[in-house]
């Protein structure tokens, strides 16, 4: 490990020593490797200091309450507690206001284009932020239990997409392999990562059938409100949807528009090889440079988008 890694993690752990009260964010809509992260975290936390507390705060959408129960909401931040926010590249993007004056580490795994924390860990080349939390823990010498361990790992194998990213290494997999051996059900978690409710199915079908290729491989749709309340989905179980169009052979970069209760579009990017996260930049959102996402205000912006894609694709062809 760099030396400059070792330091970096000495001054977190220091951190998070000289604090009686944590509080762990991520950001809003999050995926399995936010929901993992945060309360991996905050159960490795929770073992390692039994005598200070420690929160996970924001709310978790209904198909992902496996990894974890929501925490009490009664209990908020204040300017003398420790904040550790995990995956989240920016502070706007973060569920839950900080309390201002208070202490923030940043643990991510996005492009850091705002480092909003006093001390920041940010290793873009690491496929998951669970993994980061695995690292952690290790260096530190830190307790991971059975349910940690779980937690983490569906973290991983939610953002490595059951480690088929580019991203994923032998760390990676290593990191994996040493979470099992502590007593992941890796059956029980892959089943829950891939569960499909009778809802999504029919989602899952309306995108396959629906969704426009052009000539280049550039895949787009658009899913309405109203929409999803037909197919009667969970809050947040739509995303599941977003993985699904790169399993087309004629599809090399996609774009799912998702229309927000608010009326705003919730755009995702996605991309076999092409870097696509400069388009999600241009419309204030980021990512990775194969996944990356933004909001619209409306579906009059969706043609920009698309126009902004295949102009990027045309010019990189």
């Amino acid at each position: 490990m760099p030396r400059i890694l070792k330091r970096l993690i000495s001054a977190i752990m220091a951190t998070i020593k000289a604090y009686d009260r944590i509080f762990v964010y991520r950001h809003t809509n999050p995926d399995p490797d936010a929901i993992g992260t945060q309360f991996g975290l905050v159960t490795v936390l929770q073992q390692a200091f039994p005598a200070k507390m420690v929160m996970a705060m924001g709310t978790i959408p209904p198909a992902l309450q496996w990894l974890s129960e929501p925490m009490s909401t009664a209990i908020t931040a204040t300017a003398t507690d420790l904040v550790i926010v995990v995956d989240c590249a920016n502070q706007k993007r973060i569920d839950g206001r900080l309390p201002a004056g208070a202490k923030i580490i940043k643990i991510d795994h996005h492009p850091n284009h705002d480092p909003y924390g006093d001390l920041n860990w940010v290793d873009e080349q690491v496929a998951s932020c669970a993994e980061l939390i695995a690292r952690l823990a290790q260096t530190a010498q830190l307790p991971v239990t059975p349910v940690a361990a779980t937690r983490l790992y569906a973290g991983i194998i939610g953002d490595t997409v059951r480690f088929s990213t580019p991203e994923t290494t032998a760390q990676t997999l290593q990191i994996a392999t040493d979470l099992v051996a502590v007593g992941v059900d890796v059956a029980q978690v892959s089943h829950h990562e891939m569960d499909l409710s009778p809802a999504l199915s029919k989602l899952f079908g309306y995108v396959l059938s629906e969704i426009q290729v052009d000539a280049a491989g550039l895949g787009q749709i658009v899913l309405t409100q109203s929409q999803l309340t037909v197919f009667g989905l969970l809050p947040g179980e739509e995303d599941a949807v977003v993985k699904l169009p790169g399993q087309l052979t004629n599809v090399a970069v996609w774009l799912l528009f998702i229309e927000q209760p608010d009326g705003q579009y919730r755009v995702h990017f996605r991309s076999k090889a092409l870097a696509i996260d400069s388009v999600a930049r241009a419309y204030h959102g980021g990512g990775h440079p194969l996944a990356s996402g933004a909001f619209i205000p409306d579906l009059a912006t969706v043609q920009s988008v698309v126009q902004h894609v295949q102009a990027l694709m045309k010019k990189t062809s």
